[in-house]
């Protein structure tokens, strides 16, 4: 016995193969090993799911070996579950157009595995949020949009087949739309005022502020008439105006004529307004403007001023208003401008010829009530001083034979006449000295100053000697102070069109026209706005009209909604920067500072035989960017 315990260490050191043919050493048992089958999936994952409703996939796989096989769920989003062979899950909001992760792992009898994994994208529902901020002199008040607004509110996405869908949107509760089914990633959200915005988000905000109450109506067409007794003006040896503004949005000013040299007005000629319910109106600004040069500036600036309260309007008769206007407190702000070192240079490589020197708008304003952010404008630039406008002009560049002050053409408008500039284009480093001018509105209130630049470029029309001029505008916005006015944000660069330079005119053979450019150099914009112009006949010439769409991004690079075949186009890319304002979720939230520069492309002319691509849904929305802005929509 103590040999052969002997003989069993020795062979313990031995390979395994000799020591499988020694059956005295140890036990005396024999094991078999069972080979394990692999499972084979039959299956394809479903990747198709929308928001709310209940997503299945049916999990089949064969064992080759005759076996059994059983599922297990091991990588699934938030409420997935796995019952027997069928996989249950119901997308929620979070989860819609996003990516979501699945895997699943099939497992045989004889103990073989073998794995799936894919992700599912839901199709989500959009929500826009859409209630405007009104300020007034009892306080914010809040007005969603009426529910009326859902049949100009859509998504249009691009699908994998080329093809176009448009999904229009529905009223949920009080400025509320939901616009279900839009598949993940980037679409156009298409706003009724013919504004599309370029955006992969599930919830978006198209309210913002707006100066002054909502605007009171009243059903019938009576004619509310004023007169004006007013005294404690300047007296200035020239015509001077005495604005009447009432604190609501969208009311026009009404403008009385001082006399020359005269410090008071007697019976001035009545204003009417049709449709005002003026009862519900008992405060209103009076507001004198006088001259004053600031250097080589001829500007207005704020006189005597009163705010009207108490007043006890009657629809339908003849309101006299009887005031003595009051001294308004003076503020002064050193008025430098770097127009040659800073501002020239906006206007190079801007388009396809050198655009030359026009005018330049400075203006100083209070925003009626508003004390966070700015009323938001849908027309850039925002700095229309005159009527339908949030601001109380307190200084302004003086409009040449006119007692108003002067304001910017929007960007990319087409010259037809060639009227007086309010003051020539800044292009040289200058510093004007004071400017003084009345500010006797509260101390809360939003304050800005701003300044344009407007030069002038020859764009030309194909088959023809002919050219059009455009308005190229560039400006800024910020609050008022002494330190110099510059710009805030400058052009994009390198555009182009269809890999193409934007500055060359061209022929495409697509209607689906991809344009791209860097950002600009300094400070970034939060978005580009590109404003779409289509060749056409008015009053027998040739002219680019506005088609009254515009389409905005975060992005440096877009396809427009497609164009119509036959038409030639003009573009106008914005490069536009906000304090607050956040193009692809809120892009009417807007704060100091604000500041937008332009570029403008040669001709672009689509092939005839340009294929439109298969459209799902109303074209008339796709229309709204590709033909003329209706005769009645033109302002």
């Amino acid at each position: 016995m103590q040999l052969r315990g002997h003989v069993c260490l020795l062979l313990a050191s031995l390979s395994l193969t000799s020591l499988a043919l020694l059956m005295g050493c140890g036990s005396s048992s024999t094991t078999t090993k069972t080979q394990q089958s692999i499972p084979v999936f039959t299956s394809t994952p479903v990747t198709m799911a929308t928001q709310g409703v209940t997503y299945t996939y049916q999990l089949t796989a064969v064992d080759t070996a005759g076996g059994t096989v059983a599922f297990s769920l091991t990588t699934s989003p938030a409420g997935a579950a796995l019952s027997g062979s069928t996989i249950s899950w119901t997308p929620t909001p979070a989860q819609s157009r996003t990516s979501n992760s699945f895997a699943v792992t099939a497992t045989t009898s004889s103990g073989g595995t073998a794995s799936q994994q894919w992700s599912v994208t839901p199709g989500g529902t959009i929500t826009v949020n859409w209630v405007n901020t009104y300020w007034t002199a009892g306080g914010q008040v809040q007005v969603p949009a009426l529910p009326s607004a859902a049949s100009g509110l859509s998504a249009m996405w691009t699908n994998a087949d080329g093809s176009v869908t448009l999904q229009k949107s529905s009223a949920i509760s009080a400025g509320v739309f939901n616009i279900p089914n839009v598949p993940g990633g980037y679409y156009w959200l298409q706003s009724g005022s013919g504004e599309a915005f370029w955006t992969n988000t599930n919830t978006f905000d198209l309210g913002g502020n707006i100066a002054g109450a909502p605007l009171p109506t009243t059903g019938n067409t009576q004619i509310t008439q004023f007169d004006f007794n007013l005294s404690g003006l300047d007296s200035v040896p020239e015509l001077t105006a005495v604005e009447f503004v009432a604190p609501v949005a969208g009311l026009p000013d009404f403008l009385v004529i001082d006399g020359v040299n005269s410090t008071s007005i007697t019976n001035s000629p009545g204003f009417g307004a049709i449709g005002v319910d003026w009862s519900q109106i008992n405060s209103a600004f009076l507001v004198q403007y006088v001259p004053e040069s600031v250097g080589s500036l001829n500007t207005v600036v704020l006189g005597p001023s009163l705010t009207a309260t108490g007043l006890t309007l009657v629809d339908g008769t003849t309101n006299t208003i009887t005031e003595t206007l009051q001294p308004s407190p003076q503020i002064s702000v050193n008025l430098s401008v770097p127009g040659g070192s800073q501002w020239a240079p906006l206007f190079t490589n801007v388009g396809p010829s050198t655009p030359t020197p026009y005018d330049s708008v400075l203006s100083v304003a209070a925003e009626t009530y508003i004390t966070d952010g700015l009323a938001s404008s849908t027309q850039p630039p925002p700095v229309e001083t005159g009527p339908n406008s949030p601001y109380l002009t307190l200084a302004g560049t003086a409009a040449p034979g006119s007692l108003n002050t002067a304001v910017c053409d929007l960007t990319g408008f087409q010259v037809f006449v060639n009227n007086t500039p309010a003051q020539p284009a800044i292009t040289t480093d200058e510093n004007f000295g004071e400017l003084t001018y009345g500010d006797s509105f509260p101390a809360a209130w939003s304050r800005t100053l701003s300044l344009c630049q407007e030069y002038h470029l020859a764009i030309p029309i194909p088959n023809s000697s002919a050219t059009a001029t455009f308005a190229l505008v560039d400006g800024a916005i910020v609050a008022p102070s002494s330190a110099p006015l510059a710009p805030v944000v400058s052009q994009v660069q390198n555009p182009s069109i269809n890999g193409a330079s934007f500055f060359t005119a061209a022929t495409l053979n697509t209607t689906v026209v991809p344009l791209s450019w860097s950002a600009p150099a300094g400070a970034a914009p939060y978005g580009y706005t590109v404003h779409v112009y289509v060749l056409t006949t008015v009053e027998g010439l040739q002219s680019y009209v506005s088609t009254g769409g515009t389409v905005s991004t975060a992005q440096t690079s877009i396809n427009l909604p497609p164009l119509a075949g036959g038409n030639t186009y003009v573009f106008a890319v914005t490069a536009e920067a906000d304090g607050t304002a956040n193009m692809q979720t809120s892009p009417f939230r807007s704060s100091l500072p604000v500041g937008y520069a332009t570029v403008v492309s040669a001709p672009i002319t689509i092939n005839a035989d340009a294929l439109m691509p298969e459209i799902h849904g109303d074209r008339r929305v796709i229309a709204r960017f590709s033909q003329p802005l209706p005769a009645d929509k033109k302002n």
